[in-house]
């Protein structure tokens, strides 16, 4: 297979928001370097991107897949990322590996809320971005309509290189702005270059003074040409906006069509001219592992070997495939790699470059590129392959915290192993799935970033792992405590054959600050309880805590004293101290006037201020208090303590509420009383369900 100088390649992901059209312009740009002899469609299942049976079936991409293709002497590197919010772990994850991006927008609906997320997360990164203006043959598409909200909401960088011929079933061509001529397209899409027509010339014009300006003020060189008069060539307005573009002061808009095939070929052309080569992005930074000393790669051959692993995917018949961008160095097949990370090291085996489903077989992955390694054993999405002779780390990946979780069952005992097996491959696939027994509960919990993950993930499992689960709402860790001061007498007197059993305490019973959790107190006097006997005591006011009197919940927040009882020298034992321990606690608990307690989370809701007014009533309607408000940037951040009962489902009912542009963040704040009308229902629900498992 043909190598490529490091000047040659260009990574590159797509984003948008969902059902933009990425994954066919994707398959347009494969058909376009003849890398597919036909346009792959969504309806028909049969795209090089959405190869995954999950995405065949539900017509949207759920991963990120990578596909190379040569252009004009250059590798193509493209990432096809995911539109949904479900999925911007990947998104995310895959913006790791690029050196730029394209973000899609159809011009129906014109600038999403999907289109503003993946927005931010291409400038948290610094990434140089091009706009496709896309599916302009749909009804009602409108180029200028949607150029202007771009240039609104994302500033006055964004510079438009190509105009439409005709809109909707008129759009037939595109006008290249830097040769200032025509190109109208058959039924094949095959394009030929015309004048441009005389009605659209002066608009033409108009919009190429000002990509020629834009061009200009990104070189000191051509600005004081263009000050002076003069016509800049195109060599140099393609110069000034190829530095406009890597430096983030020009944002490129193309646009086209394609499931029609239609600016494909120029948006190419664009690609390999104006988006950066990885050597141009500049210094790689990491750290020394164990150190917060700064390290620092040049993105080349000769330098030690450092890489990333962004995306890992399971397949059943090739076991894990792990998917890396080197940075600098080379990886080859047959050698050791250091998992820095983890601190282990790894033997390479085959290594690959991927278009889809499909593998190339190469030796090596040299510095700006990437490739696929098989069967690692112990690497994962996020972490740093190196030379251990020059270890680096590079930063972790900035994933999305979960927002939902439900609680899980295996259909029958036969899947449990099974289920074990898929949960784990699952999280190695999506770090941003988790799963875990929670004790307190006595539930295993998967958690995920909406109902659609989740529903994606089981549905998964069953396929690939065979494991089937039933998924319901979880149950909330109540808990339950006093709230005064009582004392609380019990003897254990029991009279077998031989020794008998004995244990005789008194307790005092006091409820204790929110959160300080168990106390215990030994205030015997004068022998009256052996010493020897006295844990025993203490364990057996443990056990009984951990099932309570009102609902069965875990009893919290109470301090209890042992400060008086008796014993008999034959029949006292530790477990009759233990038993009497624990009686005594129960009956202290109900006669201490027991209530239950919640837990309250901490809730930062960011929305966009014409919500936020929505988002606070309905937080008080969820039985929240409203902490405050803060700005951040054109969104505001409503901060609330919600009961956790009041949160399930809360992500999907936020995205319904503000046009999907809210997100929230939440963590565990602390305890509180619950109502008692709520307190009557969950007890009543609790013996309900005691009942039917008996």
């Amino acid at each position: 297979m043909q190598e490529y100088k490091i000047e040659n390649l260009r990574n590159v992901a797509l984003v948008a928001h969902g059902s933009a059209g990425k994954t066919t312009l994707a398959e347009a740009i494969l058909f376009n370097t003849k890398n597919t002899e036909r346009l792959g469609r969504i309806e028909e299942g049969n795209t090089v991107m959405d190869f995954d049976a999950d995405e065949i079936a539900r017509k949207i991409s759920i991963s990120t897949s990578l596909a190379w293709c040569n252009w004009q002497g250059k590798k193509i590197n493209l990432l096809d990322t995911p539109g949904y919010a479900d999925f911007a772990g990947e998104v995310k994850a895959g913006l790791r590996a690029v050196d730029s991006v394209i973000v899609v927008v159809q011009a129906v609906a014109g600038v999403e809320v999907g289109t503003e997320k993946v927005w931010k997360y291409a400038e948290d990164l610094s990434l140089p971005r091009m706009v496709f203006i896309s599916r302009l043959q749909k009804e009602h598409a409108d180029f200028y309509r949607t150029l202007t909200m771009l240039q609104e909401i994302f500033g006055r960088s964004l510079v438009s290189l190509t105009l439409p011929i005709g809109e909707y079933t008129g759009f037939k061509g595109v006008i290249n702005l830097i040769r200032m001529k025509a190109i109208v397209y058959d039924s094949e899409g095959k394009g030929r270059e015309e004048e441009i027509p005389a009605n659209l010339l002066p608009k033409a014009k108009g919009y190429q003074e000002k990509m020629v300006e834009s061009a200009a003020e990104c070189d000191d060189e051509l600005m004081t040409k263009y000050l002076d008069g003069a016509t800049l060539s195109e060599e140099e307005i393609l110069r000034g906006l190829h530095l406009g573009t890597i430096t983030g002061k020009v944002a490129p808009v193309l646009c086209g069509d394609g499931y029609s095939n239609m600016g494909i070929d120029l948006l190419l052309e664009n690609i390999v001219t104006l988006l950066p080569s990885p050597v141009e992005r500049g210094l790689v930074l990491g750290k020394k592992p164990g150190l917060e000393e700064e390290i620092t790669r040049q993105v080349s051959t000769q330098e030690p070997t450092s890489a990333l692993v962004f995306k890992t995917l399971i397949e059943p018949h090739a076991g894990s495939l792990t998917y890396f961008r080197v940075f600098s160095g080379l990886i080859e097949a047959g050698t050791e790699i250091y998992n820095a990370t983890k601190e282990k090291s790894e033997k390479i085996g085959q290594l690959f470059f991927g278009r889809g489903k499909d593998r190339t077989d190469v030796p090596k992955v040299m510095a700006g590129d990437i490739g696929i390694a098989v069967k690692l054993k112990d690497t994962s999405t996020g972490d740093t392959l190196c030379s251990k002779t020059a270890p680096i780390l590079f930063p972790p990946l900035d994933l999305p915290k979960p927002t939902i979780s439900m609680a899980i069952e295996t259909k029958s005992k036969e899947d449990e192993g099974k289920v074990a097996v898929g949960l784990a491959r699952l999280h190695e696939e999506d770090p941003t799935f988790s799963f875990g027994y929670q004790p307190e509960i006595k539930q295993t919990l998967i958690s995920g970033l909406g109902e659609l993950h989740l529903d994606v993930m089981m549905t998964r499992m069953k396929r690939k792992y065979g494991g089937e689960v039933n998924a319901f709402k979880p149950r909330i860790a109540y808990r339950e405590t006093i709230t005064k001061k009582v004392e609380a007498e019990y003897k254990h007197k029991k009279q077998t054959g031989g020794h008998g059993q004995f244990g005789h305490v008194f307790l005092r019973l006091e409820p204790l600050p929110r959160g300080n959790g168990f106390e215990f107190v030994d205030e015997i006097v004068g022998g009256v309880i052996p010493s020897n006997y006295i844990p025993a005591v203490e364990k057996g006011t443990k056990a009984a805590m951990a099932e309570g009197v009102l609902a069965g919940y875990p009893i919290a927040d109470i301090r209890v004293a042992l400060f008086f009882g008796s014993y008999h020298p034959v029949d006292s034992s530790g477990t009759s101290f233990e038993i009497a321990g624990a009686q005594a606690l129960k009956k202290g608990v109900l006669e201490g006037s027991p209530v239950l307690l919640e837990p309250i989370m901490k809730v930062e809701v960011m929305v966009p201020e014409e919500f936020a007014g929505q988002v606070m009533g309905d937080l008080n309607a969820r039985r929240g208090r409203i902490q405050g408000m803060d700005s951040h940037q054109s969104s505001q951040i409503v901060k609330a303590l919600v009961p956790q009962a009041e949160m399930y489902k809360y992500s999907t009912s936020l995205r319904s509420m503000t046009q999907g542009t809210g997100s929230f963040e939440m963590g565990f704040s602390h305890y509180e009383e619950v109502p008692y009308e709520l307190t009557q229902k969950i007890i009543a629900e609790a013996k309900k369900e005691k009942e039917e498992k008996k």
